[in-house]
C-alpha cells in the first residue's frame, strides 16, 4: 500500500522534470534564433539606412552634375522629367502622339 503512491509520485515527478527540461532546450533554441535573426535585422537595417542615404544624394540631378564636373571637364546636362520614360510602352504612347 505504501509503494503504490510513492510509485505514481516518483513516475509523476520524472515526467515533469523530463518535460520541463524538453521545454528549456526549445526555448533556449529559440532565443539563438531570435538573436541570429536581430542580428541579420540590424545588418539590414543598417543597409537600407546607407542605400536611402546614397538614392537621396544621387537622385539629385544637380548633385550628380556637380560631381560629374569635378571629375571632368566635359559639360552635362540633366534630363527633363518629361523626357523620361518608364518603358518603353510609355515611350511609344508619347510619340504618338
Amino acid at each position: 500500500m505504501f509503494k503504490k503512491p510513492l510509485v505514481i509520485s516518483l513516475s509523476i515527478f520524472f515526467i515533469l522534470m523530463f518535460f520541463t527540461s524538453t521545454v528549456k532546450n526549445n526555448s533556449r533554441n529559440l532565443e539563438k534564433k531570435i538573436d541570429q535573426l536581430n542580428k541579420k535585422i540590424a545588418i539590414l537595417e543598417y543597409e537600407i539606412s546607407d542605400s536611402q542615404t546614397d538614392h537621396v544624394y544621387l537622385s539629385s540631378p544637380e548633385k550628380i552634375k556637380n560631381s560629374v564636373s569635378y571629375f571632368t571637364d566635359k559639360e552635362y546636362y540633366s534630363f527633363d522629367y518629361s523626357r523620361i520614360f518608364f518603358s518603353t510602352d510609355d515611350f511609344l504612347r508619347n510619340h504618338s502622339n
